[in-house]
């Protein structure tokens, strides 16, 4: 199953490696942070500067990655962010790693991400062929749910066996790897148009979101999506501290249910769902995904305590959140094409990146005055609604195999 092809082990294993290391990254500086200023506001701040350069460059990153090659995207993305990761490293090794340091760091690691994250979902569609991309984003989805659960062991192991300088090292050797794993790539370069003003050729990405009402309709669920499911990441810690046991081990329990789920709901779709490329079974998910956050919330209603029962529900939404993310993604691979995927990709991304933080903020606030029960069942009654609304005026358009485009 793992073997698609040459170009796809090495790009999965690179995604492996890397994202592993990034993950142990975050927590290192984060708990740093922490031990260094004793504030929370330095560690929210930290979070916030993450993901600036994703919200304001993202579209703009996307002309670039369609005019200078998405192989040279990627490698260059993740040399540079090794580079600043073992900068970091041999800072804090010689006892001169400050503050303003590991914010300048997060603002480039954050610009390069920008880049590299469409570029990574525009590649396959390259080195894959077609009958295989649900296969191949199925087994992307799976990496993403083992370094939900694995990467946060392993960024907290890290700190107490080896220091701050081995979780450093670590990322910024797994970067590293994960470039010279691309390196050996072999892509047929397609040449676009780079007379074009930057502008134009954003506006030519837009044009043809607009265009086509599959990879519109995609836009708003990748939206309204992560604006649901953000509820489930502010609220779920809130919900370990109710349930019987010890809180911090019920969170635990919570968070790796939802990354298991996410590794069966990718098994899933790369076996059972092969041959239903783009089909309904999206919207399906969606709703299933509703239905599990509502009964997150009517369980908390119900005053039922048993941990076990929350992490079996946990285990759905993860899964349901796989094979959306796994469908979206092979629908827009297939019906968009090569010359213009970077720039339909980056909107993607930065869609998720706004409306993501959005919800959490949002949902944050309400925190203070609503019950966790109550705000689970409106989060998941309003995405089972939106999966209705979409299944029934979208059968037309998703009810069948999606062909390539021509470029408009």
């Amino acid at each position: 199953m793992f073997l698609i092809n040459r170009n796809f082990l090495l790009l999965w294993s690179g995604q492996l490696v890397s994202q592993l290391g990034d993950k142990a990254y975050n927590i290192v500086l984060m708990w740093w942070l922490l031990e260094k200023t004793n504030s929370p506001i330095f560690v929210s701040s930290f979070l916030v500067v993450s993901m600036l350069p994703e919200l304001l460059f993202g579209p703009v990153a996307g002309v670039y990655i369609d005019r200078w090659g998405k192989k040279k995207v990627l490698v260059v993305s993740d040399f540079i962010r090794g580079i600043i990761i073992l900068m970091l490293a041999a800072l804090y090794q010689s006892q001169l790693l400050e503050i303003w340091h590991i914010y300048v760091a997060a603002l480039c690691i954050s610009l390069c991400s920008a880049f590299f994250n469409p570029a990574i979902m525009s590649v396959i569609p390259v080195i894959v062929e077609k009958d295989k991309l649900q296969q191949a984003n199925a087994l992307s989805q799976m990496v993403v749910g083992a370094v939900s659960i694995i990467g946060p062991l392993l960024g907290a192991s890290s700190i107490v066996l080896v220091g701050y300088i081995g979780g450093l090292i670590f990322n910024g050797i797994s970067y590293i790897a994960s470039g010279i794993a691309e390196l050996f790539l072999c892509i047929t370069t397609i040449k676009v148009q780079t007379k074009e003003s930057v502008i134009y050729s954003l506006a030519q990405g837009f044009r043809f979101i607009r265009a086509d009402v599959r990879v519109s309709v995609i836009v708003i669920v990748i939206a309204i999506v992560h604006v649901f499911v953000g509820s489930v990441v502010v609220i779920i810690p809130f919900l370990a501290q109710l349930l019987d046991g010890n809180g911090i081990n019920n969170l635990g329990l919570l968070q790796a249910a939802i990354g298991g789920g996410m590794i069966v709901g990718a098994g899933y779709s790369s076996r059972y769902l092969r041959k239903n490329v783009s089909e309904l079974y999206l919207f399906y998910a969606i709703m299933c995904m509703g239905l599990g956050i509502l009964a997150l919330g009517a369980l908390q209603l119900l005053h039922a305590g048993l941990v076990e029962i929350y992490v079996f529900v946990c285990i759905i939404i993860g899964s349901c959140i796989a094979i959306a993310s796994v469908l979206w993604r092979t629908i827009a691979q297939i019906c968009i094409p090569v010359e213009i995927s970077g720039r339909v990709f980056s909107v993607f991304s930065t869609t998720g990146n706004i409306s993501l933080p959005i919800s959490i903020g949002i949902f944050g606030v309400l925190l203070n005055y609503v019950a966790p029960g109550l705000l689970f069942s409106f989060a998941g009654g309003c995405l089972m609604v939106f999966g209705v609304v979409l299944l029934y005026s979208n059968r037309k358009n998703f009810g069948g195999t999606c062909k390539r485009k021509d470029l408009i």
